[in-house]
């Protein structure tokens, strides 16, 4: 699967060190001494899928908080997370088990909106970084910021100027840059609703300053646009126009309440948008008019979000939810069709993380960036494979995974961490956790 949306049968790929070097039928790659060869006879390759918006340390409230509003959701898994106070190594082993599971699902990119307290943040941060270089997954640290919380008074903000929050987010970044080439940084501020207007434009000075991008949430619930239009008398995308935080650099999760004319204020800025359709029904928020940004010719790509406001770390999953999510709510102009939802979770994810020219399709000269399917029974037979990749598989097909052409996942066994030394770690957390999910339904965070 190309950019161009082909699908190639009866190929070989010539990978030279993290590139893809040449692709042509079958036999005309000639053989050079040294090359180690990997058979893929009856399998399928598909670029590796990337999540452009999640939050990686939230695995460990997976199946809490079924709650019937976001805020309600929001005050609770904050409380949750303010009173468990993981450390630092901790976060190291949410990250790992969050990648494995993104891994085995074909996802070989992931944006992490990391929100750590402004005064451990060095620390925690290393350890995420740590956990998405170990795995050998291709990540981006999205660090979080926010100075105030209009829209649900449960979650308290550590008190803290604009500027001093800049600082640290200057320190986080320093931190993270050169790392590792497959480790990328962005700005995250929470929601515009959630930063003063200050910090809003200390964030875009500092991203330009750094040559990063930024990410946010975006009008996820009606509420959260009501609040947007009474804090600034117009509606958030207008705002955000106006103090000059829209550009080509900023992508946005959810966007599910916007009006027509914001989204033609983010197609002029070319302003990328993340759907997240798993957590946007999970949390009841409201279905993202897709098709549409489609035709104002915004770039879609896909995000798994939080498991505790979803279900699994998947692309899978998100691409399936695309497609038949609107099926429900409108007639069949606004459907996203099986290959619009394939493209979202690979270029369309791409695009967003400013990496479109590296990663999301296969074509000669960008990473290997591969994944390879041992096919189910539920590709069989192979009728409609976008169809059947979108609207049936789950991930049981994933044989193979790879970044920048070495092995993450190879014949179905995790390559780079001990996947049972993860998993054993994580179910020791259980009787914590189960500890204090009931003193924060006591009300004693």
């Amino acid at each position: 699967m190309n950019a161009r949306r082909e699908v190639l049968r009866d190929h070989d790929i010539l990978l030279e060190g993290d590139r893809i070097e040449r692709i042509a039928p079958s036999g005309l790659i000639e053989k050079r001494d040294g090359v180690q060869e990997l058979s893929c006879e009856d399998k399928i390759i598909i670029p590796g899928f990337v999540s452009a918006h999640s939050h990686l340390s939230g695995i460990f409230q997976r199946g809490l908080w079924d709650e019937t509003s976001f805020e309600s959701w929001s005050s609770k898994s904050f409380a949750m997370e303010s009173l468990i106070n993981f450390s630092a190594e901790e976060i190291y082993l949410l990250h790992c088990a969050s990648c494995i599971e993104f891994i085995r699902h074909g996802v070989t990119t992931v944006l992490d909106m990391f929100t750590p307290s402004p005064h451990s943040a060095l620390e925690k941060v290393e350890s995420a970084c740590r956990a998405l270089l170990d795995t050998g997954i291709r990540g981006v640290l999205a660090y979080t910021l926010r100075d105030q919380s209009p829209d649900n008074k449960g979650v308290i903000v550590t008190p803290a100027t604009a500027e001093d929050l800049i600082e640290v987010a200057r320190a986080v970044a320093e931190r993270v840059s050169g790392l590792n080439s497959r480790l990328g940084f962005m700005l995250a501020p929470s929601a515009p609703q959630r930063c003063s207007d200050r910090l809003l434009t200390l964030c875009r000075k500092l991203g330009e300053e750094l040559g990063v991008a930024i990410h946010t949430h975006l009008a996820e619930t009606k509420t959260h646009a009501e609040i947007g239009r009474a804090m600034y008398g117009e509606p958030i995308v207008v705002h955000l126009e106006k103090i000059g935080f829209l550009s080509p650099s900023l992508s946005v999760a959810h966007a599910i309440w916007l009006a027509k004319d914001e989204m033609s204020l983010l197609k002029k800025h070319d302003v990328k948008v993340v759907h997240n359709p798993g957590s946007n029904m999970k949390l009841g928020s409201g279905t993202a008019r897709v098709k549409e940004m489609i035709g104002e010719g915004i770039s879609v790509g896909l995000g798994a979000d939080s498991v505790n406001a979803g279900t699994v770390y998947s692309i899978f999953e998100q691409m399936k939810l695309a497609v038949l999510m609107p099926r429900c709510v409108w007639g069949p102009e606004k459907w996203v069709l099986p290959e619009d939802a394939f493209e979202m979770g690979n270029l369309g994810g791409a695009r967003a993380l400013l990496l479109g020219q590296q990663i999301g399709s296969i074509e000669e000269g960008k990473n290997a960036d591969l994944v390879t399917l041992n096919p189910s029974s539920v590709l069989l037979p192979m009728n409609d494979l976008v169809n059947q990749l979108v609207l049936a598989e789950n991930g049981n097909s994933v044989d193979s995974v790879f970044v920048d052409g070495k092995a993450l996942m190879l014949k179905g066994r995790i390559q780079m961490v001990s996947e049972e030394e993860i998993r054993a770690q994580l179910s020791s957390l259980t009787t914590r956790i189960r500890k204090t999910k009931e003193a924060v339904s006591a009300g004693k965070a």
